[in-house]
Parts: structure tokens; C-alpha cells; sequence
């Protein structure tokens, strides 16, 4: 049941002109879902829906300043992370945010190439990665960023060692043979969602947008497994609002 106060929620990310992906998407996630969203930009990038052409990253102080007054008025619920330097810089965020709001529930989306092929963050220490994992709600890789997490391991089985840390939704729109099947590995269990649609068209932008309205359920008082469920089925609802790289928020 949907409160008759909006819940708060946050997404740290991107500023994409294009408003396909990162903070601006986001935003329209939140509205669209019925949260009251706050946006914290932690890169301005020059870019279309098609490719990434600049990225100018924010400092942490940049970043931090955004993020105090927000944190010290509001008692948000969940926040969204996107792209960031690296994953230090990621943990201090996450730090940051727990060591104000302990009960925010976070949600990471590992950005790590731009499907123009765009160096977003540097992965390469998976202890850090480990540590990560213990204090967020759940990580969104799709299985190419899992590989490159991973150093190029079994994804399957990668994730599944991941998992002992903490929640991993593997993201199926990449995966050759199961395309569009998501996993969430749990330390409890790994539940599978089937996509419900058999035709849906590529958006930028679109793990930004299942990432979102994650974010948007937990905050409604949705459990983890019910938000992936009702968010991959928002996000075929994107992908399916145009054929174009561009879509619409509209339920």
C-alpha cells in the first residue's frame, strides 16, 4: 500500500543531458513511482543517447557538500548509486550515508563501460568490492560488468561467491543464451525472474531505470525480492514505451 506521505529517496549519479540515464532518468523513475526524489550529481557529462563524448567527475567534497543538507533534513529511505571514480571513492559515499541515515537502504549500480564502449570506473580490486557488498542492500551488474568484476571468471559461479558478502541482481539483457532472465543471488537463494515479454526494443539508460525503481519499492515498504520483480516489470514498460534509444515513464 502506498503511504499518503511520499517516502524520500536519493540517486547519486550522472548529470546526462540527454536525460536517457543517470540523474535525470532517475528522477523521472522516482515521480513516476510516487516517491519524492532528491538528486545528487556526481559527474557532468557531454553525451547523447548513442555515446558518451566527455566525463568530468566531481570531487568527493563536491559530492559530499550536495549530499549534507539532504541527509540532515530528510530521513531518506533508500538512495540509488550510479556512476562514480572509483570504488573507493564509492565506499566513502556509502559511509557517509550510513554514518547519517544507519537504516538507508543503498542500491549500487555497477556502471562500468558506457554501451559505447566509455571507461566509466576503475573495478579492479575485488576485496574492496567485498567490503562494498556488506554495506549496501544490493549491486546491479548485467553479466559483461560481473565478468570484468570478476576478472573474467565464471560469472555464474563468480557471483554466486560474491553473494556470500552480500545481495547481487544479475542483470540478464546481455547474456547470449538467456537474454532478459535476471538472477538474484541471496545468501538464502538465487531467485530467477523470467522477462515477461518476448520483443522489447534497447534503451539508453535502461539499468539506470531498473535500478531506480528498485530504489522506489524498497522505499515504499516493498522486500527485496518484490522490488526486482516489480521494477524488471517497469523497466519492459520502458523499453517497450518507444523503438527508439529514448523512452518514456508512463504506467
Amino acid at each position: 500500500m502506498i503511504p499518503i506521505t511520499r517516502p524520500y529517496v536519493l540517486s547519486i549519479a550522472g548529470l546526462d543531458p540527454s536525460s536517457g540515464a543517470g540523474l535525470i532518468a532517475d528522477c523521472k523513475v522516482f515521480e513516476q513511482l510516487k516517491v519524492y526524489g532528491f538528486g545528487v550529481s556526481s559527474a557532468l557529462t557531454v553525451q547523447d543517447e548513442a555515446n558518451v563524448y566527455e566525463l568530468n567527475w566531481l570531487t568527493k567534497n563536491q559530492i559530499i557538500k550536495q549530499l549534507e543538507p539532504l541527509v540532515a533534513t530528510y530521513p531518506i529511505k533508500a538512495c540509488k548509486i550510479g556512476i562514480v571514480k572509483d570504488i573507493n571513492l564509492l565506499l566513502q559515499i556509502v559511509d557517509f550515508l550510513k554514518d547519517k541515515l544507519p537504516h538507508i537502504k543503498i542500491i549500487v549500480d555497477p556502471i562500468l563501460k558506457s554501451s559505447s564502449g566509455f571507461d566509466f570506473m576503475n573495478y579492479n580490486d575485488e576485496q574492496l568490492w567485498f567490503q562494498l557488498l556488506t554495506k549496501v542492500e544490493l549491486i546491479t551488474p548485467n553479466y559483461i560488468e560481473m565478468k570484468m568484476l570478476s576478472q573474467s571468471r565464471d560469472v555464474l559461479e563468480a557471483t554466486k561467491e560474491w553473494s556470500r558478502y552480500g545481495n547481487i541482481l544479475l542483470k540478464g539483457g546481455h547474456h547470449a543464451e538467456h537474454l532478459g532472465v535476471d538472477l538474484l543471488f541471496t545468501n538464502q537463494e538465487v531467485k530467477r525472474f523470467m522477462p515477461s515479454e518476448t520483443l522489447v526494443y534497447p534503451k539508453h539508460g535502461s539499468g539506470c531505470v531498473l535500478s531506480a525503481a528498485i530504489t522506489s519499492y524498497l522505499a515504499l515498504g516493498f522486500c527485496l525480492t518484490e522490488s526486482c520483480e516489480l521494477a524488471k516489470t517497469y523497466t519492459e514498460q520502458f523499453l517497450n514505451s518507444e523503438k527508439g534509444l529514448l523512452g518514456y515513464h508512463h504506467l
